[in-house]
């Protein structure tokens, strides 16, 4: 297990710093995800995409919504992390994502900053 990857599996979770946080990169779960919507759910998607074809005034809010929660409920939507990988990632992010240390502002002479 790599230190830019504290979880590998069941899903692998890669932690990157950004100038204002991480970002966790969840792709190998992202493509489970799309492959159980195109193999389990196309009846679905289907359906979600009937509803935004057909022209309706618009009322606030949209027809297909409904139809988009009950897909989300049938989904895997959470993440599982296990064991010791829970404390790594939990290790991970907290390294990555401490207090930066922000440059000094260089003054000129004369003691102004510039």
């Amino acid at each position: 297990m790599s230190a830019d990857t504290p979880v590998t599996g069941p899903f692998r979770i890669s932690v990157e710093a950004i100038p204002t946080g991480v970002t966790l990169d969840i792709s190998q779960f992202v493509e489970a995800l799309v492959l159980d919507l195109v193999t389990e759910h196309a009846d679905a998607l289907a359906e979600i995409l009937d509803e935004q074809a057909e022209p309706r005034p618009h009322d606030g809010h949209r027809a297909e919504t409904l139809l988009v929660e009950r897909l989300v409920d049938e989904l895997a939507t959470k993440l599982p992390v296990y064991g010791g990988q829970c404390m790594a990632l939990a290790d991970r992010i907290r390294a990555v994502a401490g207090p930066k240390a922000v440059p000094q502002q260089r003054t000129a002479e004369g003691g102004a900053a510039a």
